[in-house]
């Protein structure tokens, strides 16, 4: 799985949906009380499986997440600022999932998008494809990145549920990019790269 996700990331650099020492993502196996996340301040591009940290789902005495021993490359490293959001998507699966990626990312088209004032949840009213296979979120405005409150607006404008179910797949925020989350990690990007593509599409219209 870990490897799957480092083809994503080189994916997501090649088609512009980030650049170098941007995004991030997580994984999480149902039987385990632990999750991975992908390390700050890496070439996302060249990752590697060993360099993920490994994050406890139970935070200590003061609240705050636990690193657990993973490898030695791991160890040197931190892991991304974004991990506020991916607690909250990583420390409860829902029912009969056996495992949940959370990928983010700066998407180009949607950020422009959401400069131009559109309503991506709003995008399946004219285009098919969003409405068959992704749920979008209302948008989230202008948050400080790699804080508490962003990633408690992500968990809340996804309508995650105390069972660790959402009410939608992806959501977007102002000026920073995307979050998006399913069952495999190629879902996860599927509903990124279709909503990026939709966007491309209004912006050069508009």
């Amino acid at each position: 799985m870990l490897e799957t996700c480092c083809s994503l990331m080189v994916e997501a650099y090649h088609k512009g949906l980030m650049t170098s020492r941007d995004g991030n993502v997580s994984v999480r196996y149902e039987k385990d009380k632990h999750f991975f996340i992908t390390p700050t301040n890496v070439r996302k591009h060249t990752l590697q499986p060993d360099q993920f940290k490994k994050l406890s789902v139970e935070l200590d005495e003061d609240g705050q997440i636990v690193e657990l021993p993973y490898t030695a490359i791991s160890s040197n490293l931190r892991p991304s600022g974004e991990y506020p959001a991916h607690y909250h998507l990583q420390k409860c699966l829902p029912p009969g999932c056996e495992q949940r990626v959370v990928i983010h990312v700066h998407s180009t088209y949607t950020l422009a998008a959401l400069e131009r004032k559109m309503s991506l949840e709003n995008f399946h009213l004219k285009f098919p494809e969003i409405s068959r296979y992704t749920r979008v979120a209302p948008s989230i405005p202008r948050i400080p990145a790699l804080s508490q409150e962003l990633g408690d607006a992500v968990a809340s404008h996804l309508g995650l549920k105390e069972d660790g179910s959402t009410l939608y797949d992806i959501v977007a925020i102002e000026g920073h990019g995307v979050f998006s989350v399913d069952k495999t990690p190629w879902r996860a990007f599927e509903h990124i790269e279709r909503v990026d593509h939709v966007s491309k599409i209004l912006v050069l219209a508009n």
